[in-house]
């Protein structure tokens, strides 16, 4: 008995983050050779990686706001 195809109905929306009016693009950080653990995703903004106060990138979700 074959199968039939089922339709996916995708109607959600792509939310993006936000700094400010900026928009904060996904960065794969590698933080092994500098002893910050190991890789996560991390944003940057206009080019610049976003860093928390002790230099260290901040992970993607505690930058911005979604939109």
């Amino acid at each position: 008995m074959a199968k039939r195809k089922v339709e996916v109905n995708v109607t959600a929306k792509t939310r993006k983050r936000y700094v400010g009016e900026e928009l904060v693009t996904h960065v794969l950080y590698d933080g092994h050779q500098v002893g910050h653990g190991g890789s996560y995703m991390s944003g940057s903004v206009s080019g610049e990686l976003v860093r928390d106060k002790n230099g260290k990138p901040m992970p993607l979700k505690q930058i911005g706001v979604l939109r």
